[in-house]
């Protein structure tokens, strides 16, 4: 393999010919490759990957009740500013719920209906946030827009910070009022 005749130190040309032949070998296992972890973005997202205060709301196309509904109670802990700036009202800390849809949707509505003044947020998986703090003068806000596949975040608000209020949120493919559903029970 190597020439005897070599200048260099007969230790170092003994050293190579050992590692030649374990190389050779095939005993060793290969070298695992380690990857770093990433590096922490300052722009982290403080949401992402938070488990929701209720629940898991799964969605297919042409999903039956329509509208899927379900109850809660909103918490003014931080402000909804913390979402969208344009967000008015408080909002709880987690998601009130993950909607997880396992198809698109071209058009579904969120609403809300609660005998308190509330507000309404989705985050979709894309990271846009809609924001519904009722506008039209009700105190139930309605979303309609597409949502792709994947998990979007709902947060539903009080007014006040420190304020809480039971609620029920309500999905559907057709349009619906929030005053076609019932009020909560009273705490």
């Amino acid at each position: 393999m190597f020439s005897r005749k070599s200048t260099h130190a007969p230790w170092l040309l003994l050293a190579l010919e050992v590692l030649a032949v374990m190389g050779c070998t095939g005993d060793e296992e290969p070298p695992t490759i380690v990857e770093p972890p990433p590096a922490p973005s300052k722009f982290r997202d403080p949401y992402e990957h938070t488990p929701s205060r209720f629940g898991i709301v799964p969605l297919h196309a042409g999903f039956s009740p329509d509208p899927r509904v379900v109850a809660g109670e909103a918490l003014g802990q931080i402000p909804a500013r913390s979402l969208h700036r344009r967000c008015k009202g408080w909002i709880s800390e987690t998601p009130d719920y993950l909607l997880e849809a396992d198809t698109a949707f071209f058009q579904l509505y969120v609403l809300v209906r609660s005998a308190s003044d509330s507000l309404l947020v989705v985050r979709k998986p894309d990271g846009s946030v809609h924001c519904n703090n009722n506008r039209q003068g009700t105190k139930d806000p309605t979303i309609r827009t597409n949502f792709p596949i994947g998990t979007s975040q709902v947060w539903v608000g009080v007014k006040d910070e420190g304020g809480s209020a039971t609620y029920r949120l309500g999905f559907s493919e057709v349009e619906w009022r929030p005053s076609s559903m019932p009020l909560p029970d009273p705490r």
